[in-house]
């Protein structure tokens, strides 16, 4: 079936006009595109959609008034990154996510070759032009995690209460919060969202280690009520260790 977004369609408007002259590297971008082109048809498509809008026939059958729905790639939110918020992912988070999947919602590709992850990475880039402007800016978490101790558990408890998370995630963490209950929580289209349940390992979309959790925690989940605490933490970042040592420890992981 022929697609109405062509892939010479794309090259013409994001490459011809602002690049007059193509060098090494944007070659190896496009052919790493093109091939992307093929695999995105084949296993991404049917919930993102043609022009990677989140508009597949799967995105509406599985989420058609709540979220969370396929990602909409022409706007430039991501929510799994290890960048500043409001920033665009690094090619890394986009391979992870690939890679990992999201429990629940997306599969692990984790089948396909490594190459064949970073060629779908060049074709998701291709839906949204500012990837071709911006520079994104990592958090590092760089650094020994603070051990798992009953000390830094109940330090992270306290810090828990400090930073209002119960409104959403509730004081026992199964995601039953007072603003969660009130049906208050809205995604950037303007659907439906629950917190994560915190006692469910399982189901966490971000991953499932103490760097995931901190990750989370310092760069939030852009385009949902999920706020970064960069600045909160600033200048005492163990702090988000010591709260994902509390929210690991509310949950039992095989």
């Amino acid at each position: 079936m022929k697609t109405s977004r062509t892939f010479y369609g794309w090259t013409m408007v994001l490459f011809f006009i602002a690049q007059p002259a193509f060098g090494s590297s944007e070659v190896s971008f496009l052919n790493s595109a093109r091939e992307g082109q093929t695999i995105y048809e084949r296993s991404c498509l049917i919930c993102h959609g043609v022009s990677g809008k989140g508009d597949g026939p799967a995105a509406f059958y599985n989420a058609a008034f709540s979220a969370s729905r396929a990602r909409d790639f022409t706007v430039g939110y991501y929510k799994f990154r290890s960048t500043v918020s409001g920033s665009l992912p690094l090619d890394e988070d986009l391979f992870r996510t690939i890679t990992n999947g999201i429990p629940g919602y997306m599969p692990s590709f984790s089948g396909l070759s490594l190459e064949q992850r970073w060629q779908v990475v060049a074709y998701i880039k291709s839906f949204y032009s500012g990837f071709q402007d911006e520079t994104p800016e990592s958090i590092s978490l760089n650094g020994s995690p603070i051990p798992f101790t009953a000390a830094s558990v109940q330090r992270g408890k306290a810090l828990y209460e400090e930073m209002d998370c119960s409104s959403c995630h509730g004081r026992q963490a199964r995601g039953d919060g007072s603003v969660a209950l009130a049906g208050e929580l809205k995604d950037s289209r303007g659907l439906s969202i629950s917190p994560n349940d915190l006692t469910n390992r399982t189901g966490w979309k971000n991953g499932t280690t103490a760097r995931d959790v901190v990750r989370t925690l310092r760069t939030g989940l852009d385009g949902t009520p999920m706020p970064s605490y960069e600045s909160q933490l600033a200048g005492h970042e163990e702090d988000a260790w010591h709260l994902a040592n509390y929210v690991l420890s509310l949950s039992h992981h095989e």
